[in-house]
């Protein structure tokens, strides 16, 4: 009867924290409900302030792991976009995210990376680890602009939302944008 009451006890407080826990993802300013319009957009991921660990640049990491890094960064980079494409057009209803760059989109979503953590490959071995562990985690903001105006119409702040691990980093890295997507689709609802 003590260890039922002690595992209720603990269930009930795991249970209160998820609760408080929050949301990674929050409209800063805005209407989140331009992603409901049916309407065209592209995306542009700004990595220009990225730090990594809150220590390098994201250059300086690159170089730091070798030219292997830096010559595949731009093709990383875009198979990582693509996993938030996929996703949120998947999801949402409205907008629908232009997989090439267009002139006839209605608005741009831009993700500000301000920091990110590229997680661990190696934690995908340990069979005990969660689904998340080792997985990259981004901080920063996303705007959604108005391309007729080039007025920001919406802008949302990214907490450490926290992708799945893999091993491969690219992978890892799509993995959180994946993640992202889903959340903001969530928000629009």
């Amino acid at each position: 009867m003590k260890k039922t009451v002690i595992v209720c006890g603990l269930l009930c407080l795991l249970s209160a924290v998820n609760v408080f826990a929050g949301n990674p993802v929050s409209v800063k300013s805005g209407d989140i409900s331009v992603l409901k319009n049916q309407s065209n957009a592209i995306l542009e991921i700004d990595y220009s302030n990225t730090k990594v660990d809150n220590k390098e640049t994201l250059d300086e990491y690159l170089k730091r792991r070798g030219d292997d890094f830096v010559k595949d960064w731009p093709k990383d980079k875009e198979t990582a976009a693509n996993y938030f494409i996929g996703r949120f057009n998947n999801k949402n209803k409205g907008m629908q995210l232009l997989m090439e760059p267009a002139t006839n989109a209605n608005y741009k979503i831009v993700i500000h990376v301000n920091n990110l953590d590229m997680g661990n490959g190696g934690s995908t071995f340990n069979p005990y680890a969660s689904p998340k562990a080792g997985g990259v985690i981004m901080t920063g903001t996303v705007d959604i602009v108005d391309m007729k105006t080039n007025k920001i119409v919406c802008t949302l702040t990214v907490d450490e939302v926290k992708g799945l691990g893999h091993v491969s980093e690219t992978t890892r890295l799509g993995l959180m944008y994946f993640e992202l997507a889903t959340i903001i689709c969530k928000l629009s609802k």
